[in-house]
């Protein structure tokens, strides 16, 4: 069956975690130098920009010489992150305070590791990475495996379409579906033969393990040998990259069996982060910043058959917030098309919930006489598909008028129960002015006043009124305004190298700001571990309030400048706190000293000890400190 895939390397590879997973940066990074030299991060860093890193994920515009974009990892409608391109590259969101180098960043949005980061990143700049530990090598070599195991599958599939005889009633099924032979090499569309043995058999022959083959997501979960999708039209599913990284399966035996099944979630593929067409549709979705979201896989072909080259669909779930970060960062508006029986009607309010709650526009899209769009497209034409697409419905006014079907507003209870039924997209939608023009339009359709609508909307679900309108935390930025000790570490974390005059000069038991005790340490470990990377060195730091701290002083673009009088002066006055410490104590101990005899010589000393603590004071005052 099709042409055979050559077996990876490594496709018996042991499933370990990842070494850099787990609460400790500081050992990770410790790890990760160990593994690359410092030098291959510097060539990643001088090869890629994180501008051009985080575009490829997200819309960035220019504005007074920084980059800003809509945060991906929380809603908000005016944007709050930037980037930096300065010493390496930094991001920072002001909104929910994450922030981090190009590597951070990578692994927020792909839900990496650091060194899977590093990964991802030297392969788009073209540099082969080596020395990887046993552990973290295995786990690589079981990504790449897998991966290339399903590119190649794909193909197999794709090919067994084409040409096999025993798929002509596949190929006769799409073609009653009136799918294209564009279509379907656009997407790669292949067949899954009606043969217990053939995959496991066609496999082994060229090397695959049990292990591994179990491990891949292509067979049974009960019968390691039988394969997962048996007579079905293969819907590969790539991930935004275009690496096939599962398969969707439609039916072709009999209507006893599940219509569709998807790969379940593997080591390189995850249904709740991921939607069927994201690849095939993001040219388009970046150049218009909008998508469609429809239900199933043939109404993404028939949207893209039709021109329609921005669909997407969710893979056998509602919609998730998963997916929703996904589409963030490529548009800012929505039309939900789902079938119009009850469970297509429910994940379609589910839908627009969760686009209103990321402040994403949301539009609906129903049919008049066909149930989705592979139906209109299969009666009707692309014509008819693209007419009826163009008659949108806003989300919140969908939702009022399929209220407006289930009860009657005649009756009171009748507009009490509309009312509930669109108050959820109120309570997710966060502006407080589109707000008020929802309860506006609500008011003319309900025929009721809007101050009898506000004030239904302040009562809680036990019919209390609230005494707050938005009902909703107020996030207050806060400048930080760190003392001398901390001063000095965030302006040492950028300058680095300057830590060991720092540290000839104060020792740890001198500084008693915990948040630079700890930087303290850190500076010491990498100076230990010899890494002089500023983004590795930011990673090192355990405490992830601190790491944002950090982050925002060098966004802001804080101590950016070498400036030894301001370490010089945080020298010393870090000296003279500590010593005027000292002679507190001991003039403590002079004024409850005793008149003994026996006690002069302890007393004499004392004094003494205090002479020089006055000279050193007086000369740092007089000489060195401003």
């Amino acid at each position: 069956y099709g042409e055979v895939p050559e077996r990876s390397k490594g496709a018996d590879c042991k499933s370990v975690g990842s070494a850099f997973e787990g609460p400790n940066p500081s050992l990770s990074i410790i790890k990760l130098m160990s593994k690359y030299s410092e030098s291959v991060l510097n060539q990643i860093k001088n090869k890629l920009s994180i501008v051009d890193v985080v575009s490829s994920y997200m819309k960035l515009d220019r504005k007074n010489g920084r980059y800003w974009g809509l945060c991906p990892f929380h809603s908000e409608k005016t944007p709050s992150f930037t980037v930096v391109e300065n010493n390496g590259g930094f991001f920072k969101c002001f909104g929910c305070g994450k922030g981090g180098s190009m590597f951070d960043f990578v692994m927020e949005l792909e839900h990496v590791s650091f060194i899977e980061s590093v990964q991802i990143l030297a392969k788009r700049a073209g540099i082969t990475l080596v020395e990887q530990t046993p552990e973290e090598n295995e786990k690589a070599k079981k990504r790449k495996t897998i991966s290339e195991l399903y590119n190649k599958i794909q193909n197999s599939f794709h090919s067994l379409l084409l040409n096999n005889v025993k798929a002509k009633h596949a190929r006769d099924y799409l073609n009653n579906r009136k799918i294209t032979e564009s279509t379907i090499e656009k997407f790669v569309l292949g067949f899954a033969p009606d043969d217990s043995t053939w995959l496991y058999n066609f496999l082994t022959k060229h090397g695959y393990s049990d292990k591994l083959l179990k491990e891949s997501g292509l067979f049974s979960l009960h019968y390691d040998k039988l394969p997962l999708f048996r007579n079905r039209i293969m819907f590969p599913i790539r991930n935004w990259q275009g690496d096939c990284i599962a398969f969707g399966g439609r039916n072709l035996i009999s209507d006893k069996n599940v219509k569709y099944i998807n790969t379940p979630d593997t080591i390189i593929y995850n249904k709740k982060d991921n939607l069927f067409g994201i690849y095939e549709s993001l040219e388009y979705i970046k150049k218009y910043e909008e998508i469609i979201i429809c239900e199933g896989n043939f109404d993404v072909l028939s949207f893209h058959q039709a021109g329609l080259k921005n669909a997407v669909a969710p893979l056998g779930t509602a919609l998730t917030q998963e997916q929703v970060n996904l589409i963030k960062r490529y548009c800012k508006k929505v039309t939900v098309i789902f079938d119009s029986d009850n469970a297509g009607q429910n994940a379609l309010i589910k839908a627009l919930l969760l686009l209103q709650k990321n402040n994403i526009d949301n539009h609906v899209v129903t049919f008049t006489n066909c149930k989705d769009a592979s139906e209109v497209l299969q009666k009707y034409g692309e014509e008819e598909l693209l007419k009826q697409v163009k008659n949108s419905n806003h989300g919140f006014n969908y939702l009022v008028h399929l209220a407006l079907k289930r009860y009657d507003i005649r009756e009171p209870k009748g507009i009490t129960s509309v009312f509930k039924e669109v108050k959820p997209y109120l309570d997710n939608t966060s502006s407080e002015l589109e707000r008020q023009h929802y309860i506006s339009y609500l008011s003319e359709t309900l025929k009721v006043t809007e101050e009898q609508l506000l004030h239904e909307y302040l009562k809680d679900d036990n019919g209390i009124e609230k005494k707050d309108f938005n009902n909703k935390k107020n996030f207050t930025s806060i400048i930080y305004k760190p003392g001398v000790e901390l001063n000095a570490l965030l302006y040492l974390i950028r300058h680095h190298v300057q830590f060991n005059t720092f540290k000839k000069e104060i020792k740890i038991n001198m500084l008693s700001d915990k948040n630079a005790l700890t930087l303290y340490s850190t500076l010491e470990n990498a100076s230990r571990a010899d890494v002089n990377d500023e983004s590795l060195i930011i990673n090192m730091i355990d405490d992830s309030e601190l790491k944002q701290l950090v982050l925002t002083a060098i966004t802001m673009n804080m101590y950016q400048d070498e400036d030894h009088v301001f370490l010089n002066n945080a020298i010393n006055e870090i000296k003279l706190k500590n010593l005027e410490s000292d002679r507190k104590r001991i003039l403590s101990l002079i004024s409850s000293f005793s008149n003994s005899l026996s006690d002069f010589s302890e007393l004499r000393d004392l004094l003494s000890a205090k002479d020089d603590l006055d000279s050193e004071i007086e000369k740092i005052k007089k000489n060195n400190y401003i």
